[in-house]
């Protein structure tokens, strides 16, 4: 049976990861593709993970965006037309699922940004189960177009997933010329996402760094502008290819991240992390912080202050961490769940007739028993 993954951003590399292994240990015959983004295609290289590229990010543009995604929803669906997998399984992705369901087979999701709208939109309607962190009012995924019965709720988040089966490579910390524990890890804001609403021309780690000069500082920008802006900085330390950035996250003293994904998984692998995001605060992050393990501030005299309080007091913020984090499910044993549920429950060409009937529903504005 082929289970068809379909990675779209460089932390969802390492999201699936585990699943790939997973599966592949029960049998199953696993096809991933892939776009040209972020690194993307060098990150699943050094992981090991057979791929197959179709198509690039379309930049910060709406126009730009539409055109790219349309490109590579159609090359995407002749080599899906011809490889005939079983199974969908992605992550924040609007590519797959309509691909999926034009084509009759079944899928599995995951999301856990509830303010893509556009993006979800997207995604919702055509996905046969939407995994989703418990923190996120399900209102919000209905809204969207998520069927009531594809909803399956867990208590964890995303990142747990990353770090599965990690372990951390001290070789990484010599090629930088770093020690453990006594640097931080810093990265900007998301500026070509199309949920991103501040400013575009300077991030505000940029005010942040000033006030932490005595420490290392491994920034990880996602754009070559953001690249030449923190390049001005003595104590920035910006890789030239890529790494292993879990181990860099695991021996830091701390993260600051103006994005998400990087600061879960420093948690998850057990290390403080301060949010700097200037926008609407994800779900997951507002119960993080509810939690006590996560911290939020825009203001950079405030995040300098409480960097120099979680390094002082280190272990004691990391042992809190790994209590809270070791209690939460991982999406990997989840989505294997939901992947076999649908591979043992019948005919999966059966489904074909059910999305057939779905295309009906929306060609008339109601069902159509024809």
């Amino acid at each position: 049976m082929k289970i068809w993954i379909d990675i779209m951003n460089s932390p969802h590399a390492h999201f699936f990861k585990g699943v790939i292994r997973e599966l592949e240990k029960r049998g199953f015959e696993v096809l991933v593709t892939t776009r040209e983004f972020d690194g993307l295609t060098d990150i699943l290289d050094m992981l090991g993970i057979e791929y197959i590229a179709i198509g690039k990010h379309g930049g910060s543009t709406l126009e730009g965006k539409l055109l790219a995604s349309t490109e590579r929803v159609y090359k995407l669906s002749k080599l899906i037309i011809e490889e005939k997998p079983d199974i969908a399984v992605y992550k924040n992705n609007p590519e797959a699922p309509r691909i999926a369901f034009g084509l009759g087979i079944p899928s599995v999701g995951f999301v856990d940004n509830e303010t893509a709208v556009p993006q979800n939109k997207l995604m919702f309607p055509f996905t046969t189960r939407l995994i989703y962190p418990k923190p996120i009012d399900a209102y919000d995924l209905l809204k969207c177009g998520a069927d009531p019965n594809s909803l399956r709720s867990i208590e964890g988040i995303a990142e747990i997933a990353n770090v599965y089966g990690f372990v951390p490579k001290e070789e990484t910390l010599k090629e930088l010329g770093l020690r453990k524990y006594s640097y931080i890890v810093m990265r900007p804001e998301p500026i070509k996402a199309n949920y991103f609403n501040g400013d575009r021309d300077r991030s505000i780690l940029e005010d942040i760094i000033p006030l932490l000069p005595d420490l290392p500082i491994i920034l990880f920008p996602r754009t070559e502008e953001q690249k030449k802006a923190f390049e001005r900085f003595e104590n920035v330390i910006i890789p030239e290819k890529v790494v292993d950035t879990l181990t860099l996250l695991f021996y830091a003293k701390l993260m600051i991240g103006a994005g998400g994904t990087m600061n879960r998984e420093a948690l998850a692998l057990g290390t403080p992390a301060i949010s700097t995001y200037p926008g609407k605060l994800l779900a997951v992050t507002k119960w993080l912080i509810e939690l006590g393990v996560k911290f939020h501030s825009t203001n950079p005299i405030e995040v300098a202050t409480k960097a120099w309080e979680i390094i002082r007091k280190n272990s004691m913020y990391r042992k809190h961490i790994r209590m809270i984090m070791s209690s939460m499910e991982n999406p990997v044993d989840i989505i294997v769940e939901e992947i076999e549920k649908l591979a043992y429950s019948g005919d999966l060409r059966s489904y074909e007739s059910l999305y057939k009937s779905g295309y009906e529903e929306q060609k008339y504005g109601h069902s159509q028993k024809l």
